[in-house]
């Protein structure tokens, strides 16, 4: 039997694997309920998780500045008082088109490197990630503010060119560092899309994100690494180009914007795919003989000939009830 990396390894170079690996993630809510379900507080021998992702953060990165909301190191505040996973921006850096006065944090220091090795060697049989997070238009509007740099975009081009600039330094300042670990995979996460199509249209996309993407991409490449990218929504007319760019799985592949049947046929072949299992649909609304359909469908299907992690199409949300997390949980485990 494979072991979990090796699986993943396996199906991301387009081969069947002894059985599609999966991963199981959770907002903090879908997370109480499920230990409160198993009456546990340790899920990890429950899920037994494939991948295993590292996030290269200083140990301060984020600080609690009033109750409920957070700085990030980007010196950006999250306001957690209903959304406690991620948040929602409540100060912007950038109140004008200008870097000046702006201070990047620092991509060199050693702090964010310092548990790598021993990530390494906890998860010696997972598939392990470092995770850039935002690492590019979310980064740059979450600095800016999404209605400005739509703007910005327009009436002011040079500026756009230069804040990705900045932001794409910082980052292959990071993968510089983490390639060099004994690591399979760099994530980037960059929503483009919503459930209708790009935010910024195909035109923008290319224009200005096409070109930092190409750089970041190859540098994990160069290295011989696997390049990730979560973006949420509507965005497979990008999947040519960022074939093209060098990508080689894309999450979380949402069946309510895209058939994940139909793009595995277009692009399985150049392309992996990771999600695929509806939190808008049949998680929260179905029953858990349904979930156990399509799961089984999804496996079936989409998991042949490799190129395939089946997972929910984001992490889990509280309105998901618990007995259809345990249905699919319990369906992908059993193989």
């Amino acid at each position: 039997m494979l072991t979990p990396r090796a699986r993943v390894q396996q199906a991301m170079r387009h081969q069947q694997p002894d059985r599609v690996p999966w991963q199981f993630e959770f907002t903090v809510p879908a997370r109480r309920k499920l230990q409160a379900y198993y009456g546990v507080e340790d899920l990890a021998p429950i899920l037994d998780n494939h991948l295993a992702a590292y996030e290269a953060l200083p140990p301060d990165a984020w600080q609690e500045i009033r109750p409920n909301y957070w700085r990030d190191e980007f010196g950006v505040v999250w306001n957690r008082t209903i959304d406690k996973d991620i948040g929602i921006v409540d100060s912007y850096q950038l109140q004008e088109r200008s870097l000046a006065g702006y201070r990047f944090p620092d991509p060199n220091d050693p702090r964010r490197y310092a548990g790598l090795p021993a990530f390494i060697a906890t998860h010696a049989d997972r598939f392990r990630i470092v995770n850039i997070g935002f690492s590019l238009f979310e980064r740059a509007w979450t600095l800016r503010s999404m209605p400005e740099l739509m703007i910005d975009m327009l009436e002011a081009p040079a500026w756009v060119d230069e804040l990705l600039a900045a932001i794409t330094a910082y980052n292959l300042g990071i993968i510089e560092k983490v390639v060099q670990y004994d690591i399979d995979a760099v994530m980037f996460g960059d929503d483009w899309g919503g459930q209708q199509g790009l935010l910024t249209g195909a035109k923008l996309w290319r224009r200005f994100l096409k070109p930092h993407l190409k750089q970041m991409y190859q540098a994990v490449k160069r290295a011989g690494k696997l390049v990730f990218i979560h973006s949420c929504g509507k965005v497979q007319e990008l999947f040519p180009g960022l074939i093209e760019l060098g990508l080689d799985c894309f999450n979380p592949f949402q069946p309510e914007v895209m058939n994940p049947y139909e793009i595995k046929r277009q692009f399985g072949q150049h392309l992996a795919f990771y999600g695929g299992m509806s939190i808008q649909r049949i998680l929260p609304y179905g029953t858990p003989r349904e979930v156990r359909d399509e799961a089984r469908r999804l496996m079936d299907e989409i998991g042949r000939d490799g190129g395939y992690i089946i997972a929910p199409s984001h992490a889990m949300p509280g309105d998901i009830p618990v007995e259809n997390m345990v249905a699919l949980i319990e369906t992908v485990r059993a193989g």
